[in-house]
């Protein structure tokens, strides 16, 4: 708790694996008593941020629990009330084997385990001081387990969900430890005291007559892989156990924004195959460049001092890396809204909308490559315009071609599986 505080004084983003913590009601050793279980640290953690907070310095929290510890029923519903834990995002990390049971509608009870024990899991009861008084199992299915994420979800926004299983196929440097949390924007699992360097390359700026310009994307990553590596020799971290992890693995975050923007300029649908294609071939190369320049720099400066214990020293592969990571994709709020382009790998939410400034004052945004289309087609007029100030989005004015109607889509006009499909492209 002091490293995280100190941590969330400097403004870190932090995450939490909870389900390492023993269940409520297990017996503690040491002093004979019950142990009071993963929520009430949860809780107790949630407090002291909001101490920190009142500072006027504060990071965010990621509280991650998996879904086959056994106290996983009490952690769905920790933020059940709205304003109960507003110091944490959760999510829930769910197992391959669950999604497995969810997806074949198991009939089977679904088993939760501790040290080898498997249990169901359980309903945590505890008096009006928080303090555990019982733990009643519960039998339930995978796919009943699941409703209660999703009501608890769609009620409150919370909990959201990670999957460890996958990033542990993934993980560049296993000897080190499973994997078992992210921070809140969950772009990058890391080990504990690790730190994701990040940085973003903006995509708008990388089209030329109607094509990507590859060229100087490949040169501006190599750029952008030796910056982000210098910025691990720069940076210094409040906590000594971070400062020497995060240099051990010299992980980069190097990743994209202004996706949206430059589909717009392309003039491909971004829920279309095409968009998912384009979205391959940037991220592609991207990746692989970024690689490339690790490789080259670590051949200059040295590998980073944990490749020993990397998937770059497996099956006699002895493949120079200066870094764990290159490559990450970061939901880019703030930096995005700074340099006017799109977040991440996201659609627009809107295509108009109003900005409220200082004194109340506000302000109509229209994108600007939309605003372009109308112009080219005669069609900038203020009864459009307000109209998709009013909306968002164009879907409806069929006045405007159907062609620029499918190109200038928003994130509420696609479906969720469009959606899904393009994060799968990145990934």
């Amino acid at each position: 708790l002091k490293d995280a505080a100190l941590l969330q004084q400097a403004g870190s983003g932090l995450g939490f694996a909870w389900h390492l913590l023993r269940p409520a009601g297990t017996r503690t050793n040491k002093t004979q008593g019950t142990a009071s279980g993963p929520i009430s640290f949860l809780k107790a953690y949630n407090e002291a941020f909001g101490v920190i907070k009142q500072q006027g310095r504060h990071g965010a929290n990621m509280g991650v629990m998996r879904v086959d510890h056994p106290d996983i029923l009490e952690f769905i519903e920790a933020k059940w009330e709205e304003g109960s834990i507003v110091n944490f995002n959760i999510s829930v990390g769910m197992t391959d084997e669950f999604m497995e049971a969810v997806k074949n509608d198991s009939k089977e009870p679904w088993m939760c385990e501790w040290n080898g024990k498997k249990m169901k899991p359980r309903t945590i009861i505890r008096n009006n001081r928080g303090a555990f008084v019982e733990a009643v199992p519960e039998t339930m299915t995978a796919r009943e387990l699941m409703d209660k994420i999703i009501n608890a979800a769609w009620r409150n926004g919370e909990p959201g969900v990670l999957f460890p299983d996958a990033a542990n196929k993934t993980n560049p440097v296993p000897e080190l430890g499973r994997l078992e949390a992210t921070n809140p924007c969950g772009e990058q699992w890391l080990h504990d005291g690790d730190v994701c360097n990040l940085g973003s390359i903006n995509l708008s700026k990388f089209v030329k007559d109607g094509k990507v310009d590859t060229e100087r994307l490949s040169q501006v990553t190599r750029l952008a892989t030796r910056l982000l590596d210098n910025v691990v020799d720069l940076s210094d971290f409040p906590v000594e156990k971070v400062n020497s992890t995060f240099r051990n693995n010299r992980r980069l975050g190097l990743g994209i924004m202004g996706f949206a923007d430059m589909l717009y300029q392309l003039r491909v649908p971004y829920n279309s195959e095409e968009g998912r294609k384009v979205a391959r071939e940037v991220m592609g190369l991207v990746n692989d460049v970024s690689h490339e320049e690790s490789t080259k720099i670590a051949e200059e400066k040295g590998n980073f001092p944990n490749w020993h214990l990397s998937i770059f020293n497996e099956k006699n592969q002895n493949i120079p890396m200066r870094n764990a990571n290159t490559t990450t994709v970061a939901p880019t709020g703030s930096i995005s809204m700074l340099l006017d382009c799109s977040s991440g790998v996201e659609p627009f939410f809107a295509l108009a909308y109003y900005n409220e400034v200082m004194a109340g004052q506000k302000l109509i945004y229209v994108n600007p490559y939309l605003k372009a289309e109308l112009e080219r087609l005669g069609l900038d007029r203020d009864d459009i315009i307000q109209e998709i100030e009013k909306t968002g989005t164009i879907q409806h004015i069929t006045e405007i071609p159907k062609e620029t109607r499918d190109v200038f889509v928003t994130a509420m006009d696609i479906s969720a599986d469009d959606h899904i499909l393009m994060q799968a492209a990145f990934q």
